[in-house]
């Protein structure tokens, strides 16, 4: 219950921060598609990306990339949390500091014994995501995903933010189970 009531904040401080037109009548859900669209974008893969968040409000897309010093460890705030305005036209614009506040930043603590860092979502803490390096010195982040240690690749949220509050029908996360390397999915519901 915490966690969806931690949703509803990230999509209402969304809601008071977007600059996109929101229609003012309640779309018909049963149109609308119960995962990932086909024709969303996905973030190009680079060294240091990590995992995104998309909706389906529209396709702008946050992406969290690691941050690493030049010796290649984590710089003292390890993620780089951002949009990628894919709804216009593809550029990266800043998180402001609702957003970073209340739903899309997140909170780091240094395990000292080897360098990486326990993350959680600012809008959702109920899972602690590990944030280190792969056995190739890549920054992965890890997660427990339908009982399976996993590498998370996206989160999806599905939404209505047509109403005076956003509601949330579920959040799927989606990453690969790092033993057997098959995608492995769980769906939280409200």
């Amino acid at each position: 219950m915490i966690r969806l009531a931690i949703i509803f904040f990230v999509l209402l401080a969304l809601r008071a921060t977007s600059t996109e037109a929101q229609s003012s009548t309640s779309p018909n859900l049963s149109s609308l598609p119960d995962g990932r669209p086909e024709d969303y974008k996905t973030p190009p893969k680079t060294k240091n990306r990590l995992f995104f968040i998309q909706r389906n409000l529209n396709q702008n897309t946050i992406v969290y990339d690691a941050k690493l010093n030049a010796d290649g460890s984590f710089q003292s705030e390890p993620i780089d949390a951002y949009w990628l305005r894919y709804g216009s036209n593809g550029e990266r614009k800043e998180l402001t500091w609702l957003q970073r506040t209340f739903a899309y930043g997140y909170n780091a603590r240094k395990d000292k014994k080897d360098g990486s860092y326990w993350i959680t979502l600012t809008a959702w803490n109920g899972r602690k995501i590990h944030l280190h390096k792969d056995k190739n010195g890549n920054p992965i982040a890890t997660v427990t995903i339908d009982g399976k240690y996993a590498q998370l690749d996206y989160i999806w949220v599905f939404a209505d933010n047509s109403g005076t509050w956003p509601k949330v029908f579920h959040v799927d996360l989606h990453g690969h189970d790092l033993l057997t390397g098959k995608p492995v999915f769980e769906r939280i519901k409200n």
